[in-house]
């Protein structure tokens, strides 16, 4: 069933040259674990194509970014990944490699390695959060929106997590996918919150930036197997792996809540969404 306001179409088309594309940069293995962060623009450059054809708007940017919002997008996934390192200290899952621990010059290339990667994450938050969430939003409500739309994004990871996990010699790939894609759909939750709090997608693209980065210099690299700040299985205690989606799971119920409590319109005309209370 595709909706009449082609969310799902979207999505399929998205997910097709998503895993077309991905699967032709890794027939040669090395060439896609260089060049895979391209899929990462492929939800924004749909998008635009069907804004153009249906002539609507550029939406993600029409309301006002509030402090509320971009605070939560900064801090919340900086707190969840300290959590995790926190942890797995206690669970004996992982112990601190002295060899990384930050010093000022590493602060200060975290800050500005975050700062340009928001252009990279564009090209999914874009897509995903500015043209998909507002759409969805306003066919099924704030929680089954972020649901279907969790789905839709752990899908959209399965074949570069898989295909990278061949490539770097990662034992069961699609345990690695399986994991990591249950942690897309936990993250999902607070993704759309950050939105929900403005209706604008630059507080989303710092949460996922701050992600992107903190978790791989702090937790490691789940895609690649390669440490950060913490040694031991990086799939016991990455933010993108079993403790990350343990805690992810946890606060999935959290999130509902806000969703039921909080009060938002949705425009039908140019699906922006609007803070009533």
């Amino acid at each position: 069933m595709v909706l009449k306001n082609n969310g799902l179409l979207y999505a399929l088309i998205v997910l097709i040259l998503t895993w077309v594309v991905t699967a032709a940069l890794f027939v040669q293995p090395s060439v896609g674990v260089k060049t895979f962060p391209l899929i990462m623009f492929i939800p924004a450059a749909v998008a635009i194509i069907f804004n153009i054809i249906k002539r609507e708007g550029f939406n993600g940017f029409k309301q006002k970014m509030n402090a509320e919002a971009l605070l939560f997008g900064i801090f919340y996934p900086l707190v969840f990944v300290l959590l995790c390192a926190f942890l797995s200290q206690i669970l004996g899952i992982g112990t601190w490699n002295t060899d990384k621990l930050p010093d000022v010059k590493m602060l200060i290339t975290l800050m500005i390695t975050i700062l340009l990667n928001l252009f990279t994450v564009l090209g999914e938050e874009y897509g995903w959060r500015g043209y998909l969430l507002p759409k969805f939003t306003t066919q099924w409500g704030k929680t089954k929106a972020t649901i279907i739309l969790g789905i839709i994004w752990a899908l959209y990871h399965v074949p570069a997590v898989f295909f990278l996990a061949k490539a770097t010699g990662i034992s069961h790939p699609w345990l690695i996918c399986l994991i990591q894609a249950g942690c897309v759909f936990a993250i999902t939750f607070p993704f759309s919150y950050c939105y929900y709090l403005s209706g604008n997608i630059i507080p989303v693209l710092f949460l996922h930036s701050v992600w992107n980065v903190i978790n791989k210099t702090v937790l490691g690299d789940i895609y690649t197997n390669k440490h950060g700040m913490i040694n031991g299985s990086i799939i016991l205690f990455n933010g993108e792996g079993l403790l990350g989606l343990v805690l992810g799971g946890l606060f999935i119920y959290w999130f509902i809540r806000q969703f039921q409590k909080n009060r938002f319109i949705v425009s039908t005309k140019n699906e922006s969404l609007k803070h009533i209370g």
